[in-house]
Order: structure tokens, then C-alpha cells, then sequence
């Protein structure tokens, strides 16, 4: 019973602590690095003396940079990586966006840089020569040193993706006026911190004088400060839920035990209140019982909760750039576990012992208390001691089906780990799969949708699609979200768009049900998009599953407000051959004009890669719960073996030999693991939808798939750790002294 209070205890701790730990691990990594409130990037090249004049006639603004921010490509052993390139005039500058020194030291010359940490296994490491180029210029930087930075936790190699998508690809710290000198471009980025919080304010008066702004991040909606929040989010919403089912699943357990117990001494509790004991001193002696068995929950609940969170911030925090782990000093998570111990077992404890005093001296001294055995009116073909183990399975039906049921529970909860991670798994590769383009050409600076053809003059296409790229607010319903804009005359081709309400309109817009469900916002609605200091109205005229969490579609005429018709940022295009994709990637990456090339199969390879890294926090989950369904399974089945210690040592005595008592209890303990394994499949299925619907509202919407194998796997597992169970009442009866237990039942 202490371990089931344990586990629960620590599952609500571990939830708790480990979303404080992520927000304050964040918040100290945005702190010490002094992380932008606001990134703005334009569209192209601006002077950098026209912009500096016009921040100094802004007085909201406490400091800003002005930064050349560039794709390019890394080239390592005859292999090509996408790349980052970012120019900057003082890489020791620590009042704003702060480079953490991890190895090394800083550049100091145009021949020299930085990188950030984590591409070292591709040559990128202190001490190496690295070959990169842009467009069509090709240059070498000694890598001086290797940096940490918030704004590239996730070192995403897929931009805008609504996960953070490893595979592999560098960033670049290097000297401002080498990269200037080397594409040509002056700056095309600006920094902020500003007083006050006052971000959008600042945004809108530079926009005014600003070139063509094709980006607006602010702080609060960063890739690396979204995720660290929703993998906080998760922890503090997931983890209790779990604890609030485990802890249900312990009430029962230990219910059922003080009952048996209370009721058994109801007897001597009629001599108590006949001596004159007052009824509050007795219920005040079994309530301090229960206190300590939840006190010494607690005190294990504490210590696993401690370790439950070193090892999720291991696997996590290995994920997200191996950033410092900051532990906030908050002993709150582990109080409120406390608490949620103490009560739910005193609950547990005080029904059954009210109930008994509250009876009549005459009543409980008068009270027997008996078993009733169900038994089978047949016999089957089998030895003795495997038919009583059948009999005593079903003994007391009552009991049975609830042990059966509160198994059931744990497994299914284990269990529905698996489901989520194969639902996810399944939703993001078939949303992955619905775009129906090969390749993804992004281009630095914008060109004229007239000199496309001249740019890709390719052959064998099936379609080449201009599109303009765009991100920055969007409003309605009474509130506020970042948001991605794709703006094109033929976006309703670039994907198999699935719908959720409305209808696939982009003269009015189309956006994500992510989007539409933190608005509030529906088909009809009206929605106000910002980018810099241009807005659009526009009504929303259907709402669509996505792998972008935050994005609107629109057409070329409907999103004329907030990029020039004449104008495209990339194409989208479609081979008639998808397997020359990586071929045609090669050729369209030294096109002048082109900052990126996207290759739709390595979106798909690095969802694998990224459910493959997290597969392992999952099996955690998976195990754990798993070992928590184990120790429930054992309370269970040995409050049921405790009862009959005298029907193990009779058959002692009477020569049965141990090994068919132990034989008995394995067939009793079987039958129970195989009906509660078969019940915790649909259980899965039930908390996995559960847990889908509370993912939905952190992260995105998911359906819950029902596959077979993985009902196998549940059920495989599930059977084999309620078998492990045996071990404790196996031992138990291995326990028992016979002459002292028929002595004392003999006796009275």
C-alpha cells in the first residue's frame, strides 16, 4: 500500500516539478543571455545607417543589433548540410542576445567563427576549417569556438515546422563585415529589447519607415521558448492526471484492506467502546494508522519523484541543445503531494472505520465476520491443487472483478503510452504526406514572380508554384497568436488539405485547427493578420488539420496587404520523377538568388529521427507505469492471499507439498493478469483518448488509432508484469509459520 501511495504521490510531483523546471530552466537561459524581445526580418537588404538613424529616433527602445542573416550550405566529406550564416559585429556582446561560450573562444577576424554546439560529430568542432557557401560563393572559416544561444535550442534543419525537426545543420556566428563583403547584402535583421514590454508598439512605429518586413517573432512566441513552454505544459497537465488514475486505483487498494481489516476487529472495538472509550479515540487511533502508512508514501513518494525527474530532464533536456538545468527552489509541487497523499488515504481509511462506530456496543460486539465463497458446481480433469487455484480465482466474485478492474486501470494507463506515440506518429507522416510537392526553393532577396522561370529553369516538373512567405500576428475572437501566412494563387494545390470546418476558401483565408482553437475563431469569422506595419482583415473561411500549428492561407489578391503580387519569396515544386528529388536539390542549391532548398523526404526522415529520440522518454513513461500496475496487481492479490493463511497451512499439514501451493497461486494470479490485461486494451484506448484531447489543447489534435499490434504489445506486457506480481504473495506464503497460525485461528 505504501508503494501504490508512493508512485501516485510521486507521478503528481514529478508532473508538477518537472513543468516548474522547464519554465524556470527557460526563463534562466532568457535571462542570462539577455534574449531579443522582438526579431524582425526584412525581406531584403537594408542600410544599415538608414535604420540605425531610425531606432534613434525610437525612444521605446533600451538596445538593439543589426545582424546579416543568411542560408547557406555546409559542405563535410562530400555531403552537403543546410546552414545558417549570421553576421554580427561583436560576438563578446553580452546586453543582448548573449553567446554562451561552450568551447574555445570567440572569432576575431573575418576568417573565423563560431558555431553552435551539437554539430561537432560533422566535422563542426573547435580547432576545424569549415567549408561553406552561399549562392554561388564558397569560403572556408576556421571554427574558433563552439557557443550555446536560446534563439537555436532546437537547431531545426526544417524551419516552421510545428515540431522542432533535427537532422542535421549548422549555425554560424561569423564577422558582420566578412559576410557583407562576401554576398554583398547589407543587413537584413534586427534585434530589440524595449522598455516597458511594449513589442508590438515598437514594431509598428519602425515598420512604417522599415523595408518589407517578411518576419515578426517576438519572444513570448519563439520556436525555442514555444516548445520549452508546451514541453512544461505537458509535464503539468499529463503527469497529475496519471497520479489522480493511480491514486483512485490505491484508494480502492487500501479501502479494501481497512475494510477487511476494521470489520474483523469490529468485535474488540465493541470491548473498547463498552470500556468506555469515546468512538472519536478510536477512530482517531485507526486514522493514525492510515496517517503513517501515507506519511511513509509521501516520504518514498518524494524520493521517486526526485528521480522520476532526473531522468525525464535527461532525456529531454538532450533534446533541446543540452541547455543547463536550472531547479527553481520550490518545495510547493512536492507539499501539494503530500497533501494529496494524506487525504486520499485518510478518505480510504475513515469510511470503513465511521461505519463500524457509528453501530452500537451491542451491534459490533455481535458482529462475525465471515467470507462468503462462491464455488463451481463441475469438476474439470486437472489436479487438485490447479483446480483450487481456479476455485479460489473466483472464490469472492466481487473482490475478483475488482481486482480484475483496478489491474485493468494500471495497465491501460502503461498501455496508453503506446497508443499516443503510435497515433502521433501515424498523424504526423500521413500530415507530412498530404503536401504534395518535392521540393521547397526559398529565395534571398525576394524576386519578381516574372523571373521565376529564370531561376528554375528546370524541365520534368509537374507544377512550379510561387508563393510568398510571411509571419507575424494574428487576431480575433479576443485574442492574439503568432502565425505563419503562405500566400499564393494555387495554394489549394501545394496539399491534400484535410477539413475540419468550412471550406478550403483562400479569397477569404484558410487556417489551421490549432490556430482556430486558441482564438476562438470559426468559419465566417473575422480575423486581423499584422506583419510589421501592415495589416489585413480578412474573414476565415475554413479551418484545416496541419502539421503547422500557427499558419493561414490565403491567395495572391486576398494577401496583397501584406506582400507586393509581383513578388515571391520561393516556389513550391512537383517532379514527375520524385526520385531525382535529391539531384535536382543539388542543382537548384547553386542558383544564384537561392537561400534554401527543402527536400520533402527529409521532413519525413527527421520526424522519424525525432520520434526516434523520444521513443525512449516514451518506453520510460511506458515502464514506469507499467511497474506501478505490477505493485498495484500485488496489493491486490495479496490482501486476498493474507486472508488465507490458514488454508495454506492446513494444507501443509495435510503433506500437499509447496510446489503445488505455489502452482495454485500462479494459476489464480494468471487468470487474473490474462482477463486484466485483455481489460487495460480497451482501458488504453480510453486514456489515450483522454490524453489526446489534453495534448490537443497544449500542442495540436491527433486522432487515436486502433492498431493491432500495438493492443498485442499492451497486452503482452501488461500480462507479463502482473505475473511479476506473483513474487510477493509467492513469498508471503513461503512466510508463513504454520504451528503459530493454527494455533492463533484455533484460538479465537
Amino acid at each position: 500500500m505504501i508503494m501504490v501511495v508512493a508512485l501516485a504521490s510521486a507521478m503528481l510531483m514529478t508532473g508538477l516539478y518537472s513543468g516548474l523546471i522547464f519554465d524556470h530552466s527557460i526563463d534562466a537561459f532568457i535571462e542570462e543571455t539577455n534574449f531579443p524581445d522582438v526579431f524582425i526580418e526584412l525581406s531584403g537588404s537594408a542600410n544599415r545607417s538608414d535604420i540605425e538613424d531610425l531606432i534613434s529616433r525610437t525612444d521605446w527602445i533600451e538596445t538593439y543589433e543589426l545582424r546579416l542573416k543568411l542560408d547557406g550550405r555546409y559542405l563535410h566529406e562530400g555531403k552537403t548540410y543546410p546552414a545558417v550564416i549570421i553576421g554580427r559585429d561583436d560576438p563578446r556582446r553580452d546586453d543582448i542576445s548573449k553567446l554562451l561560450l561552450k568551447d574555445g573562444e570567440f572569432f576575431a577576424g573575418p576568417d573565423s567563427g563560431c558555431a553552435v554546439a551539437g554539430m561537432e560529430h560533422i566535422g563542426v568542432k573547435t580547432g576545424s576549417t569549415a567549408h561553406f557557401s552561399i549562392g554561388s560563393s564558397s569560403f572556408e572559416i576556421n571554427i574558433s569556438g563552439t557557443v550555446q544561444t536560446p534563439e537555436y535550442i532546437f537547431a531545426s534543419s526544417v524551419p516552421d515546422s510545428t515540431l522542432p525537426l533535427p537532422g542535421d545543420m549548422v549555425v554560424l556566428y561569423m564577422n558582420l563585415s566578412a559576410l557583407r563583403d562576401l554576398s554583398g547584402m547589407d543587413v537584413n535583421e534586427i534585434l530589440l529589447i524595449d522598455h516597458d514590454g511594449k513589442d508590438e508598439e515598437v514594431v509598428s512605429e519602425l515598420g512604417k519607415e522599415l523595408p518589407p518586413v517578411s518576419r515578426v517573432i517576438y519572444q513570448k512566441s519563439h520556436p525555442s521558448v514555444v516548445f520549452m513552454k508546451i514541453g512544461a505544459g505537458k509535464m503539468r497537465n499529463m503527469f497529475p492526471l496519471f497520479s489522480l488514475i493511480f491514486m483512485l486505483v490505491g484508494i480502492i487498494s487500501i479501502f479494501m484492506t481497512f475494510y477487511k481489516m476494521v470489520m474483523n476487529d469490529s468485535r474488540f472495538i465493541g470491548i473498547l467502546m463498552s470500556l468506555g472509550y469515546s468512538r472519536a479515540r478510536i477512530i482517531a487511533s485507526y486514522m493514525s494508522f492510515g496517517g503513517i502508512l501515507a506519511l511513509l508514501g509521501s516520504i518514498l513518494g518524494i524520493v521517486l519523484g526526485l528521480l522520476f525527474t532526473q531522468g525525464i530532464m535527461y532525456y529531454t533536456i538532450a533534446m533541446m541543445g543540452d541547455i543547463k538545468v536550472a531547479y527553481p527552489p520550490d518545495i510547493m509541487p512536492f507539499i501539494i503531494g503530500i497533501f494529496y497523499s494524506l487525504g486520499s488515504v485518510m478518505i480510504s481509511v475513515g469510511i470503513p472505520i465511521i461505519l463500524v462506530t457509528g453501530k452500537s456496543v451491542r451491534e459490533a460486539l455481535e458482529h462475525k465476520p465471515s467470507i462468503r465463497v462462491a464455488t463451481i458446481p463441475f469438476s474439470l480433469p486437472i489436479s487438485r491443487t490447479s483446480l483450487m487455484g481456479i476455485r479460489n480465482t473466483f472464490r469472492n466474485p466481487g473482490r475478483t472483478l475488482l481486482t480484475i478492474l483496478v489491474i485493468g486501470m494500471s495497465v491501460g494507463v502503461a498501455g496508453s503510452w503506446i497508443v499516443l506515440s503510435d497515433s502521433a506518429w501515424s498523424y504526423m507522416t500521413e500530415q507530412v504526406n498530404q503536401d504534395t510537392w518535392d521540393l521547397r526553393v526559398d529565395f534571398a532577396p525576394e524576386i519578381s514572380r516574372d523571373n521565376v522561370s529564370s531561376v528554375i529553369d528546370m524541365e520534368n516538373t509537374d507544377y512550379v508554384i510561387p508563393f510568398t512567405y510571411r509571419a507575424g500576428q494574428v487576431t480575433g475572437g479576443g485574442g492574439s497568436e503568432s502565425t505563419f501566412v503562405v500566400i499564393s494563387d494555387r495554394v489549394l494545390e501545394i496539399r491534400d488539405f484535410e477539413i475540419e470546418s468550412g471550406e478550403l476558401d483562400p479569397s477569404r483565408s484558410v487556417i489551421t485547427n490549432k490556430l482556430a482553437s486558441e482564438l476562438g475563431v470559426g468559419p465566417g469569422d473575422r480575423i486581423t493578420i499584422t506583419v510589421g506595419s501592415r495589416t489585413l482583415e480578412t474573414t476565415v473561411g475554413g479551418v484545416v488539420y496541419d502539421i503547422l500549428m500557427h499558419a493561414v492561407y490565403l491567395d495572391s489578391s486576398t494577401g496583397s496587404s501584406l506582400a507586393s503580387p509581383d513578388m515571391t519569396s520561393g516556389v513550391f515544386i512537383k517532379l514527375e520523377d520524385r526520385g531525382t528529388a535529391r539531384e535536382q536539390a543539388v542543382y537548384l542549391d547553386g542558383k544564384d538568388g537561392v537561400s534554401r532548398v527543402t527536400v520533402q523526404d527529409d521532413i519525413i526522415r527527421s520526424m522519424d529521427e525525432t520520434f526516434g529520440q523520444a521513443m525512449g522518454l516514451l518506453y520510460f513513461f511506458f515502464i514506469t507505469c507499467l511497474i506501478i500496475s505490477m505493485v498495484v496487481a500485488a496489493s491486490a492479490i495479496i490482501i486476498s492471499t493474507m486472508e488465507r493463511d490458514m488454508e495454506f497451512a492446513t494444507l501443509d499439514t495435510l503433506g500437499v507439498p509447496r510446489s503445488g501451493v505455489v502452482l495454485s497461486m500462479l494459476l489464480e494470479i494468471g487468470i487474473i493478469g490474462i482477463l486484466s490485461a485483455i481489460l487495460g486494451v480497451p482501458f488504453s484506448l480510453l486514456f489515450g483518448k483522454l490524453f489526446a484531447i489534453m495534448m490537443e489543447e497544449i500542442l495540436y489534435y491527433f486522432p487515436i488509432n486502433v492498431a493491432f499490434a500495438q493492443m498485442m504489445i499492451i497486452f503482452s506486457f501488461g500480462l507479463a508484469f502482473v505475473l511479476l506480481s506473483a513474487l510477493f504473495p509467492l513469498r508471503y506464503t513461503r512466510k508463513i509459520d504454520v504451528e503459530r497460525t493454527i494455533r492463533e485461528r484455533t484460538a479465537g
